[in-house]
């Protein structure tokens, strides 16, 4: 089946070839612009650094406002769109997850701590002088020549600019670390690896071998939905990133999200966002 897919921009750092790059958000700005500011995915983690100006950010249908000092992380995958605006100023880090992940230890970073997390409101963080700091660091050591051991340099500070915006999120959100957290982490990334039609509770609680009433419990603590909801909700999404965001027919949606039929893929959506997949087709595709 052919596909037409929401652009997809790859990581591609010619300067040094790392996988971790700071850019100005200007020059990203100019770039979206020449592409009528387009929806687009990311195949890597951008954490954007707003340092002037005020606006929002579209990221998943949802208008994410900022200003001076707001941090904006978006995850690997998520559809994101700008939007102009002369007076924004500030910068984005870009990274893999390759280049972050040398040993089992280090998936923490992207797994485990919320930054990444949306659902876990505020999405938005902010700067302070310990984040702009390590920011600073970053952006001097990839001005310089590359000198001995340079990635494991910048990855430490990457891994610490990290450290110090999640220490921020958890100032602003009471998050408690147990094992119903470890649960929903893992429960989350299971949903966003596998989200399809097909895909079951029940099917869930036997990788994580937890019941499921132990993952809807452990779910309840951090998202204000049970645990079928929220898959439902990210599949909603993943439908509707499809349908505004690429330009397959809705018979082509219906099987690649895990429907046998399209016209029950036609009641499904329906029924969860009161209007017909074309009508919703029509309203949002981003030309």
């Amino acid at each position: 089946m052919s596909e037409a897919n929401i652009p997809r921009y790859n990581f591609n750092n010619r300067s040094t070839k790392l996988g971790l790059e700071i850019i100005p958000l200007q020059r990203i700005l100019e770039h979206s612009q020449k592409n009528n500011h387009k929806a687009h995915r990311l195949n890597f983690y951008q954490i954007l650094v707003f340092t002037k100006g005020r606006g929002a950010h579209e990221v998943d249908f949802e208008e994410i406002a900022y200003s001076e000092n707001t941090v904006i992380p978006i995850a690997m995958g998520q559809v994101q769109r700008f939007s102009a605006n002369e007076q924004t100023e500030g910068f984005a880090v870009v990274f893999t997850p390759d280049f972050i992940i040398k040993g089992g230890a280090d998936y923490q970073y992207l797994y485990d701590y919320t930054i990444f997390t949306h659902s876990l409101k505020p999405i938005s963080n902010f700067a302070n002088k310990e984040v702009y700091a390590l920011l600073d660091e970053m952006i001097a050591e990839q001005s310089k020549d590359l000198q001995f051991d340079t990635a494991e340099y910048q990855r430490n500070l990457l891994k610490n600019f990290l450290i110090q915006i999640e220490r921020n999120k958890r100032e602003r959100v009471d998050i408690i670390c147990n094992d119903s957290f470890a649960i929903y982490i893992k429960f989350k990334k299971i949903v966003e690896e596998k989200v399809s039609y097909k895909l079951r509770v029940s099917d869930i609680c036997d990788e994580l071998k937890v019941t499921p009433k132990q993952l809807n419990a452990a779910i309840k603590l951090y998202v204000s939905t049970n645990t079928k909801q929220f898959i439902e909700d990210r599949l909603v999404l993943e439908i509707k990133r499809l349908l505004g965001y690429t330009a397959l027919s809705i018979k082509e949606i219906a099987y690649k999200i895990g429907f046998e039929d399209p016209t029950n893929f036609t009641k499904y959506f329906k029924s969860r966002v009161n209007m017909l997949p074309s009508e919703y087709q029509k309203t949002t595709l981003k030309q």
